[in-house]
């Protein structure tokens, strides 16, 4: 008893770990260590004047270290330029004069400037950085320290991809995976909320703004996080991985179909929890309407949830449609019940998209069996 216990603690430990993130970033953080250690202990063995300065090494390495191997490699390459260009910077400044007030002001305004093209990405904030640094740490022995600089930077970076690249490079598919996941909830929290309000006829516009802007920025969240996963795979050997392309495009199918429920949701925000932009009557159902589409609301809800079966959700909207034959009055209250069966039917077939032929265990559960 004892033992299964603490397997249990164990367990639980282990998922929290993994759904928290808290896994990759402690490889992240060892890998970074690593690669900074073998960057200075490499640099002190280099060769010439750039032996003299080995410290930039593991900075360079720290650079490299990137939560993708295509992002350390751009971001070690633009890096290296930026730096590149701030060594030219600083020997135009001590050109035109002796480093001093005017040559540190023409520095960092010509590195500010020339920071500023896109093409230079994360390097462009090294540009300045690196005229200052020829200038006032280099001084009578810039073109050495110019040098010294730009190569154990290299040396850092270098290490700090081959480190990346070759021990366990990233692949962020469980953290997209866990964020639709997670968005499902925020959706279902979203139609509960909206079904209150139907059952209790009270709108709170400013709570309503909170919890669409909370939607936006998890759907915001989802997105960089696909974005990622998407980057992870390319020139990782991990990537061809059989099965991984395959994940990539079904969590991508996700997030697409994720994104029109979402949608949708926000066109049933607009017909339900504010009143019309003409009349105080206008774009609030009749209570004949209400009590079904509250009770599909819910039902969508359990449904994106994965604790109920996809039918449900299409017996609770056959329920409105009954209710919407059934009338022959109150034609601006049948327009927008009518107006949320689309968005209601919208949500059910996203979502049964969204879900469709899943082969991973990290969706949404199936009333009573896990998807996939």
């Amino acid at each position: 008893m004892g033992f299964e216990h603490v397997a249990g603690v164990g367990t639980r430990i282990w998922r929290w770990s993994r759904t928290s993130g808290t896994q990759p970033r402690l490889l992240h953080a060892g890998k970074a260590a690593a690669a900074a250690v073998i960057a200075w202990f490499i640099a002190r063995h280099v060769p010439g004047v750039a032996a003299e300065y080995p410290y930039y090494a593991p900075l360079g390495a720290v650079v490299a270290m990137q939560t993708t191997v295509f992002a350390g490699i751009r971001s070690g390459v633009q890096t290296l330029l930026g730096i590149a260009l701030g060594i030219v910077i600083a020997g135009f400044t001590m050109w035109v004069g002796d480093p001093g007030f005017l040559a540190v002001a023409l520095a960092v305004g010509i590195g500010v400037l020339v920071g500023g093209f896109r093409v230079l990405g994360e390097g462009s904030s090294w540009v300045s950085t690196a005229a200052l640094f020829v200038l006032l740490v280099g001084g009578a022995h810039a073109e050495g320290y110019s040098l010294g600089y730009l190569v154990q930077m290299a040396v850092g970076v270098v290490v700090g991809l081959l480190v990346n690249f070759l021990v366990f490079p990233p692949l962020h598919f469980w953290d997209a995976e866990h964020r639709i996941d997670a968005v499902n909830e925020v959706l279902a929290d979203h139609l509960e909320g909206l079904a209150n309000v139907l059952d209790e006829g009270k709108r709170d516009e400013k709570a309503w703004d909170r919890q669409q802007d909370r939607l936006d920025r998890a759907i915001a969240d989802v997105r960089s996080r696909v974005s990622i996963a998407h980057e992870s795979r390319r020139l990782n050997p991990r990537g061809a991985l059989r099965g991984s392309r395959a994940r990539l495009q079904k969590d991508g199918a996700r997030f697409r179909a994720l994104e029109r429920v979402a949608w949708y949701t926000t066109d049933l925000t607009e017909l339900v929890a504010r009143s019309g932009p003409v009349s105080e009557g206008l774009g609030r159902p009749d209570p004949a309407f209400a009590g079904p589409l509250a009770a599909a609301m819910r039902q969508l809800a359990c449904m994106i949830r994965g604790e109920c079966p996809e039918e449900a959700g299409d017996d609770a909207i056959a329920d409105v449609e009954r209710a919407l034959d059934a009338s022959r009055e109150n034609p601006s209250h049948v327009a927008v019940t009518s107006a949320a069966l689309v968005a209601l039917r919208g949500i059910v077939e996203s979502e049964r998209r969204a879900t469709d032929d899943l082969d991973t265990r990290t969706g949404p559960t199936a009333f009573g069996h896990p998807r996939g």
